[in-house]
């Protein structure tokens, strides 16, 4: 409205000033043509007065001048210049004379030269007007316009105001208070009433799309709530702490975690400053943290994580890893902290480095960190000078512990050990455990001399003898082991790591063969025997690699029926120069290097194909199995189970016709994991045969805890079984006991027909050996066992050889 009366004045003041201006130029015009006029009826009585110079005449003339009284000055003047009559008036004040002198002169000269008829200048008129006087009829009507003009427009505003305030300022004040009554952000469903009598003009379009707008304000707001409150929860269950603090360092939000890290509620930390209130618990924290959301806050844009130690409000020091995103909230620039608690992470990655070169159950350095002090000593060694030595330290028959007592308690003596040969080395030296019963000690500096480095050396092994073998209490039961030590003196030529420690082996294994709890030097003719021992290991892998082990089969009797139910599957070496090399030469090498993984699978894949070529043919008698040795490394291997179905489906056979042999060793020593591979593989068809029974050291108790099917008899007690007692009695326990158990019983190595007789002498006793049959190769054996023609597959009879 205010706006509208502004409006009215000054276009009603423009058009007044419009109007005015006008009329002002009229007035001048017309003020120029009263005095033409004047001229006009004064020209030729003037022109007679100054031809004549007639001065009566001329004041005559000027006398009729004064009727007019805006002229203040008249005169006629003759050709020189001289009056010859004048009039003069003062001008009269006004209230308009400072505004004529503003816009114009305040007086106005005119001129009228008197020329006569032939053209002779004999005189002038000259009048002088009075602007202001001249105006004043101007000034009236221009007063008369501005104040009529403005009072009009000021009706007219008047009116609009009235007419705005009833048509527009009170509807929309109206519908402003209603909007200002509800709140934004609680709009608790109400709405704009319509103004009366507006519901349908611009009014009314208005309070519908007020209301409209606040429905969808409503909707947006249960959105935002839900979609805050879904936040809320997804920021509350997580158990990382997410913040943000603005640029003055306090919080703007944060989720649970948060509050349960500084023990204070939300509401007591919105608000607050984040820095001081970390300051409170760790300084130096609080200005990492301070120098990292600088720093991320300057840059604008997520930098690295960084992994910083935060300590909680009730003391615990965590390892956080810390991400910082620069954001605005609500317009405020603000910085995104997400702290992650990694500390048992960091802890699982320490403890992974540690066991990566520290062994878990003794905490000696292992194998990885043995080879990289080892390494460095026989450099410092050789730069220096000086010699020294390593010591390769196995405990004797402590497997046996293991088996009898149980790997718990043997770990404990493991650690007892351990600790005595802690306490007999020098802060210089090594002591790690290579796996096993097995350790090391690696003594650099003995010694610049080799003789004084040999004494101290054999010293400390002499010492570690006497530590190790003082009796030793666990469990309320004292046990005594021994040891066997082999030492190797270092640098030796040019011999690197791997060579050192397998001389140092080299002379322990002499140690057991001397009988034991004793200690040897490595000398060179020991150097032969470890390069043999290099030498067969490359023939081995060269063997594996080429194919050169072949299998044989060697038949299973039924002693009372002597038919054939099963075969022995053994392996022979043909070495391309040494010819065929007997199994004890090789074998104990495979198991202690590993090799014998890899053979175990040839020999089985060797047999799955032969029985599915048999199988093929229809030669296999109904019952028949081959049996298949497993190494302790194959039965322990986590991918064992899998390997064997895979090898099954490979060659599309059952496992009705396999059995395993596995050893007492290989089935103690991880009692509980065996028991269920055996278990599921018995499920598959495949039975099991604990091989060699009688020669180890496991229990009746955990006999019958593994479910094997039969008992392989050694063929040591067999040997002499009709002629020593004490074996003789220990066959007739072992059978009793697989009576008892219900297990089968195959006797090895049954080479006599006293040996048989007196096997037959028991019930269901089944045979092997050269009484019968050597080893076949597979093509001899099939022949002459699947190919016999003897009646039915599953009842060929076997004769005594």
């Amino acid at each position: 409205m205010r706006s509208s009366l502004t409006i009215a004045l000054l276009l009603g003041m423009a058009i007044a000033i419009a109007q005015v201006f006008l009329d002002f130029s009229r007035q001048r015009n017309h003020i120029d043509t009263n005095v033409q006029e004047i001229f006009r009826v004064t020209e030729n009585a003037a022109q007679r007065a100054v031809h004549l110079l007639d001065n009566r005449l001329a004041n005559e003339v000027v006398r009729g001048l004064e009727y007019y009284e805006f002229l203040t000055y008249a005169a006629i003047y003759d050709d020189n210049g001289e009056a010859m009559a004048q009039h003069s008036a003062p001008i009269a004040d006004s209230k308009t004379r400072w505004f004529t002198r503003l816009v114009m002169d305040e007086v106005r000269r005119y001129e009228l030269d008197l020329i006569y008829s032939d053209g002779t200048y004999e005189g002038q008129i000259v009048l002088l007007i009075s602007n202001d006087a001249a105006l004043g009829a101007f000034y009236e009507r221009a007063t008369t316009v501005f104040v009529s003009g403005l009072l009009r427009n000021m009706a007219l505003a008047l009116v609009l105001m009235v007419l705005y305030h009833h048509t527009l300022a009170r509807p929309l004040t109206t519908i402003s208070k209603r909007f200002t009554q509800i709140q934004p952000d609680r709009t608790e469903g109400k709405r704009i009433e319509h103004i009366k009598g507006h519901q349908a003009d611009e009014f009314g379009n208005i309070v519908e799309a007020a209301n409209t707008f606040i429905t969808k304000l409503e909707q947006r707001q249960t959105g935002l709530m839900q979609s805050e409150e879904q936040l809320r929860v997804i920021l509350d269950a997580s158990p990382n702490q997410v913040f943000a603090v603005n640029r003055h360092g306090e919080f703007v939000f944060l989720n649970s975690a948060t509050e349960a890290f500084y023990k204070l509620s939300q509401e007591k930390l919105i608000g607050k400053n984040y820095y001081n209130i970390h300051r409170a618990i760790d300084d130096d924290e609080a200005n990492t943290i301070l120098i990292n959301i600088k720093r991320a806050d300057l840059d604008g844009q997520r930098g690295p994580d960084v992994e910083q130690q935060l300590t909680s409000a009730d003391g615990n020091t965590y390892t956080m890893q810390m991400t910082y995103v620069p954001f605005s909230f609500y317009g405020d620039p603000c910085i995104l902290v997400i702290g992650v608690d990694i500390t048992e992470r960091v802890q699982a990655e320490e403890k992974v480095e540690h066991l990566a070169y520290f062994d878990n159950l003794t905490d000696l350095p292992n194998r990885n960190m043995l080879y990289d002090r080892l390494r460095r000593d026989i450099s410092e060694a050789k730069h220096e000078g000086n010699y020294g030595a390593l010591l390769f330290v196995d405990l004797d028959d402590f497997k046996r512990i293991n088996d009898t007592m149980g790997h718990s308690l043997g770990d404990e003596l493991l650690i007892q050990l351990s600790k005595r040969m802690q306490s007999q080395k020098r802060q210089t030296d090594t002591l790690a455990r290579l796996g096993g019963d097995e350790f090391v000690l690696s003594l650099p500096n003995l010694h610049s001399d080799i003789g004084p480095a040999k004494q101290k050396a054999t010293g400390l092994a002499k010492r570690l003898l006497k530590r190790i073998s003082a009796p030793i209490t666990l469990r309320n039961r004292e046990f005594i082991v021994g040891a066997s030590i082999g030492i190797a003196l270092y640098p030796f030529e040019d011999s690197d790591t791997e060579t050192m420690l397998r001389f140092a082996d080299t002379a322990m294994y002499k140690a057991k063969q001397s009988g034991r709890n004793c200690y040897e030097l490595f000398e060179e003719s020991m150097a032969t025997e470890a390069n043999n021992l290099m030498r067969l290991e490359s023939e081995l892998r060269t063997a594996i690699q080429q194919n050169q082990f072949s299998l044989k089969l060697q038949p299973i009797i039924d002693g009372h029926t002597q038919k054939l139910v099963a075969a022995e599957a053994l392996i022979r070496w043909s070495h391309p120069e040494k010819g065929t090399v007997p199994p004890t030469e090789f074998i104990g090498f495979l198991e202690k290097s590993g090799m014998i993984r890899d053979v175990d699978y040839l020999v089985f894949m060797r047999v799955c194909e032969f029985i599915s070529e048999s199988n093929a043919k229809e030669k296999l008698p109904k019952d028949f199995r081959i049996s298949v040795n497993l190494s302790a490394n194959t039965l322990h291997r986590t991918d064992f189970v899998r390997t064997i179905q895979s090898t099954l489906t490979q060659f599309n056979i059952n496992g009705t016709h396999i059995e395993f042999e596995i050893t007492e060793g290989a089935a103690m020593e991880r009692l509980e994991e065996v028991i269920q591979k055996i278990k599921f593989l018995q499920l598959q068809g495949i039975t099991f045969a604990l091989d060699d029974f009688g020669t180890g050291y496991s229990s009746l108790s955990y006999l019958k805890k593994l479910p094997v099917n039969k008992i392989k008899i050694d063929k040591s007690f067999i040997k002499d079984l009709t002629v020593d007692p004490q074996d003789e009695a220990l066959v007739s326990s072992v059978i009793a006991i697989a009576e008892r158990l219900n297990l089968r019983v195959v006797a090895e190595g049954v080479e006599t027909n006293e040996q048989a007789s007196w096997l037959n002498a028991h019930s269901d006793i089944w045979y092997q050996g050269y009484l019968y049959d050597r080893p076949l190769d597979l093509a001899q054996f099939s022949e002459k066992y699947l190919n016999s023609g003897e009646g039915e597959k599953n009842s060929v009879v076997v004769h005594r050889l």
